[in-house]
């Protein structure tokens, strides 16, 4: 559990507290399931760039079965 001094308080829609309810684990709070969706978001960013990369570059990979 985080200090008061580090916490701070947003507003948000009933609905969408409803839908991180959902989201959660036994015993998380809003913040453990706000960190894991944007963990989660960064990773989406991550492979989503990863697949351009390898789409724009694929002339310079060789396939392992030529190897």
């Amino acid at each position: 559990m985080m200090p008061m001094s580090e916490t701070t308080t947003i507003r948000i829609m009933v609905d969408t507290r409803d839908q991180l309810k959902q989201l959660g684990n036994i015993g998380d709070d809003y913040n453990a399931v706000i960190d894991r969706l944007i963990r989660e978001h960064h990773r989406e960013n991550l492979v989503r760039y990863s697949k351009k990369i390898v789409e724009e570059r694929r002339g310079d990979f060789v396939d392992i079965d030529d190897l």
